[in-house]
């Protein structure tokens, strides 16, 4: 757990992953405050292996709320780069999410009509979207080729596509918010496609050695009539659009999944053989244990619960040694 490992050609001090507890915390344009600064570098000095930066908006259409993180424009990257820089000088790799809100802003926000897989509104604090068309995803497909290329610019060690959080590419997936039937909609892999087509851009335009990861959570359409097919059928279109690392979520790391005895790690595993980052409410030892006993995980994002204890690598160490 502790020993220096490395996933997809990065090689990271110890396994244990810091995904996005708290989000929303930068300049209203979008820079790096002194606050998100802070708490990134202090978590990182505590020893994480991996660090993953909150959520930055690939473009002003897709910016979700007022302190959200940029990753849009010129005006980002000093910011960014300073934040890289003073993580990995605390030993640490630097993940950068990126994201595009779809339907889940506001006219205001966006600067214009959200645009999401079909005509959308979450409630009263967002705008009703409209559907996007052919040149809507190119226009998509620049702005995160643009937004990795930021990402390299200002040295991060891996980019994660957020495919989660009712953002777009989450949007694209579920049945409840995608109606379409046309390239986009429809069958599980035409609800994947703009995240492939998107995913295959940026592969195409990056270093080929940094990896990318790909955020996503199937919990909330479980109800509506997601299977273990349709999973299948994620994990396949992922590997298609050249992702190296999967990052799926779900509440608690060990529920259960498609009425069997199988957690979602073990499903995903059975799909694919990327490297998965196992994430859900990894509160304690003893949960952590369990998960890294199923074997089918190489890193861990760990709750902050843990991150909050002193010391807490030795306390983990102590806790999960056989």
């Amino acid at each position: 757990m502790f020993d220096s490992v490395t996933i997809a050609g990065l090689t990271l001090r110890n396994r244990v992953v810091l995904s996005p507890f708290i989000e929303n915390q930068a300049n209203r344009d979008g820079t790096v405050s002194p606050q998100l600064f802070n708490y990134y570098v202090g978590v990182a000095r505590e020893g994480a292996g991996l660090v993953i930066i909150e959520s930055a908006y690939v473009a002003q259409q897709g910016r979700s709320s007022n302190n959200q993180l940029g990753i849009s424009n010129e005006r980002h990257i000093e910011g960014l780069y300073r934040l890289v820089q003073a993580i990995q000088a605390e030993g640490a790799a630097v993940g950068l999410r990126l994201s595009h809100a779809g339907a889940r802003t506001s006219e205001f926000l966006a600067g214009e009509q959200p645009v999401g897989p079909s005509i959308i509104n979450f409630g009263k604090d967002f705008g009703v979207s409209r559907e996007f068309d052919d040149g809507d995803v190119e226009e998509i497909a620049m702005f995160f080729i643009h937004a990795a290329e930021r990402a390299e610019e200002v040295d991060a060690d891996l980019i994660e596509i957020n495919g989660a959080q009712q953002f777009l590419f989450d949007q694209c997936l579920s049945t409840r918010y995608n109606n379409r039937f046309d390239a986009y909609g429809g069958s599980t892999e035409a609800r994947m496609r703009l995240a492939v087509v998107i995913l295959k851009a940026i592969r195409a335009r990056i270093s080929p050695t940094l990896p990318v990861s790909y955020y996503f959570s199937i919990h909330d359409k479980l109800e509506d009539g997601f299977t273990d097919q349709d999973l299948k059928t994620v994990t396949q279109s992922l590997t298609a659009g050249k992702v190296n690392v999967l990052h799926p979520v779900t509440i608690h790391v060990m529920n259960k999944f498609f009425e069997t005895d199988e957690t979602l790690v073990e499903w995903v595993n059975r799909f694919s053989k990327k490297p998965i980052i196992a994430d859900g409410n990894i509160k304690s030892p003893q949960i952590l244990k369990e998960v890294i006993a199923l074997g089918k995980s190489q890193l861990y994002a760990v709750d902050r619960a843990i991150f909050t204890r002193p010391n807490w690598h030795s306390f983990l160490l102590k806790k999960i040694a056989p």
